[in-house]
């Protein structure tokens, strides 16, 4: 996130990545400006690279049984994607789309 972001939020958003664990596996949460499918971060088997930064949803598998997850973008959209959002519940990533209120892809962890 740019610094304009962290005057105006009380948590931090600056830092390069942050790691969160679900169902025994690592994901790796990441704006993507440094860390994306050209330059991944090291992985375990079956880990997920999460990040955000070309505001286009993806789902994409590389690797070890890795998986690079996109929510898309809420505000600015890009390549004609829906403006989306994505919301991990229970090991499943649902992406939504705000327009037609409702979920158009799952991806089970």
């Amino acid at each position: 996130e740019a610094e304009v972001d962290q005057m105006v939020l009380p948590f931090p958003v600056l830092a390069d990545y942050c790691l969160l664990e679900q169902k025994g596996r690592v994901i790796f949460a990441t704006h993507g400006h440094h860390y994306n499918l050209e330059n991944p971060p090291l992985l375990q088997p079956g880990d997920v690279l999460l990040h955000g930064h070309t505001h286009v949803p993806a789902w994409t598998e590389f690797g070890q049984r890795n998986v690079c997850l996109n929510p898309g973008s809420l505000s600015i959209p890009k390549e004609n994607s829906p403006h989306s959002y994505m919301i991990l519940e229970n090991g499943v990533f649902y992406w939504k789309d705000v327009d037609a209120i409702e979920i158009y892809h799952t991806r089970v962890l």
